[in-house]
């Protein structure tokens, strides 16, 4: 898979609850349901710092944070 690291660092600089709702958005695309309220904002940076790592983003660390709040 080819990540487009533009659009990951346009993505990581908008307001939390833009971001939130493009990641709920995407997520229902492959079958995760998440809750409607964003994250706490210390949860909001750790997302933010995933996205900007680029092609260094551990897919096992994405996958265990969005289980982690698909389960909350």
């Amino acid at each position: 898979m080819k990540i487009n690291k533009e659009q990951l660092k346009a993505l990581s600089e908008l307001p939390d609850k833009a971001l939130w709702n493009t990641i709920k958005e995407t997520a229902a695309k492959h079958g995760y349901n998440l809750p409607e309220n964003a994250p706490s904002e210390k949860d909001m940076e750790k997302i933010r710092a995933a996205m900007r790592a680029g092609e260094k983003i551990n897919l096992g660390d994405a996958i265990k944070l969005m289980n982690s709040y698909k389960n909350k």
